[in-house]
């Protein structure tokens, strides 16, 4: 892993103290992250999910993107759908994909740690 991916790393483990962050180096430089139980909202069923992504060996200059959660998240009682999530498959598993794409992404300022903080923030406002 590039030292730019180990930095992110350690600061989405200070983002998220007490949560699992499980990581997987990939061939470039870049990683496979899954930050554990993490709240997604009382809207889903569980409202308790892992998140993961992958960070790019071209980070910071490249935005973390898509992000995943469990494929058994439910929204009252139906499947978890709409703009912004689609059924997908990620390291050989089925997950929901969540498109939040950040267009102005600004490797000064941004990082996978606020990322992830922007797409919960999200995933709770739906």
């Amino acid at each position: 892993m590039t030292p730019e991916i180990e930095q992110a790393i350690a600061e989405i483990q200070q983002a998220f103290p007490g949560h699992s962050v499980e990581v997987e180096a990939e061939a470039q430089g870049g990683a496979n992250v899954i930050v554990h139980n993490l709240l997604i909202g009382e809207q889903y069923v569980p409202s308790i999910s892992w998140v993961g992504f992958a960070i790019s060996f071209q980070y910071p200059y490249a935005d973390v993107y898509p992000h995943y959660i469990d494929p058994g998240l439910r929204r009252a009682g139906d499947l978890v759908q709409g703009a912004g999530f689609s059924l997908a498959s990620w390291r050989d598993r089925q997950v929901i994909q969540v498109s939040r794409r950040s267009n102005r992404w600004n490797a000064a300022i941004d990082t996978a740690a606020t990322k992830l903080t922007k797409v919960l923030t999200w995933l709770r406002s739906q």
